[in-house]
């Protein structure tokens, strides 16, 4: 019986340490969770040529569980509805860079978000927010393609998240796409194109520095976005499309390193691109599924994108 208790009350305090690093964190995650998984697929490590281009992410993530460092769920009714619209502009200039095209970019992300979770073993995880803004700038003055041939191609950039967005620590729904931190992501996307197959993976890692309203460290980040697929003269592309993600280091709170908590999680899903006769428009439709999450809240997405050539 007693040590029933114990094993009672060792759980609980589990679950409780956990719910204390996803609510005093900037996500419901550890690490800075600025990047939303698997918004890049195929082609994406060819730069496009010198202009001026508009691409716009529309995102629809519904996530139904948060998941504990074994995978299991947590004893909560969780569900998060996400909506987010990301404009983002690129210029391509004429210029070399170490034998690169060197461009820039920025990200304006807009979102609405409707948050519910309620659990009779945890009261904590009892709340209801909704939520609808701007979230944080994304923004790189530093964008380098390479053509090493007609088949490869790669870009480096560096990316940084400023911490613009309407955040709020008291509005669970405002931390989605509001971090109040800075990010800074080197990303490095590679490409190979051979007579209709595609193969790319767009590589990142984030250094995330201290939210104040917090005192949250949070840890550092790896993660991906790979495609694989083939294309048709008609225009259309499809194939197998992905995320991993994994958190690296982990978060501190008020200096206390929470151990055993590094969030991770994959995506697995469909995508079809279609490019009507090469010209300046293109879309791609994504459905995917998570799989392995651990200490993050999961569920599927749906992504749709549209990128136009001025």
């Amino acid at each position: 019986m007693m040590a029933s208790a114990y094993k009672h009350v060792f759980h609980m305090l589990r679950f409780l340490a956990l719910f204390s690093l996803l609510y005093a964190g900037p996500c419901w995650a550890g690490g800075g969770q600025h990047y939303p998984n698997g918004v890049e697929d195929f082609a994406v490590g060819a730069l496009p040529p010198p202009g001026v281009y508009l691409v716009n992410y529309l995102i629809l993530a519904q996530k139904s569980s948060l998941r504990d460092n074994s995978g299991n769920g947590l004893p909560a009714n969780f569900k998060a509805d996400v909506v987010a619209e990301v404009p983002r502009l690129i210029y391509v200039s004429p210029y070399k860079v170490l034998g690169a095209s060197w461009g820039a970019q920025a990200f304006i992300p807009f979102y609405s978000a409707d948050i519910k979770s309620d659990s009779a073993a945890i009261p904590p995880l009892n709340f209801d927010s909704r939520d609808k803004g701007i979230g944080d700038i994304i923004f790189s003055p530093l964008v380098l393609g390479w053509h090493f041939s007609p088949e490869l191609h790669a870009v480096f950039a560096l990316d940084m998240w400023a911490p613009t967005g309407n955040y709020d620590k008291d509005r669970p729904a405002t931390t989605l796409l509001s971090k109040n931190i800075w990010t800074f992501e080197p990303v490095l996307a590679v490409s190979y194109l051979k007579e209709g197959l595609d193969i790319s993976a767009k590589l990142m890692y984030d250094f995330n520095t201290r939210n104040s309203d917090t005192s949250t460290d949070p840890g550092q980040e790896f993660h991906m976005d790979w495609a694989l697929g083939y294309g048709l003269k008609n225009g259309l592309t499809g194939g197998l499309v992905g995320y991993n993600y994994w958190q690296t280091t982990e978060d501190e709170v008020n200096g206390v390193s929470k151990t055993s908590d590094k969030s991770r999680v994959g995506g697995i899903g469909v995508g079809i691109k279609y490019w009507p006769k090469q010209g300046p428009f293109t879309m791609t439709l994504k459905q995917y599924w998570e799989y392995g999450a651990r200490n993050i809240a999961t569920g599927n997405q749906t992504q749709f994108k549209i990128s136009y050539a001025f």
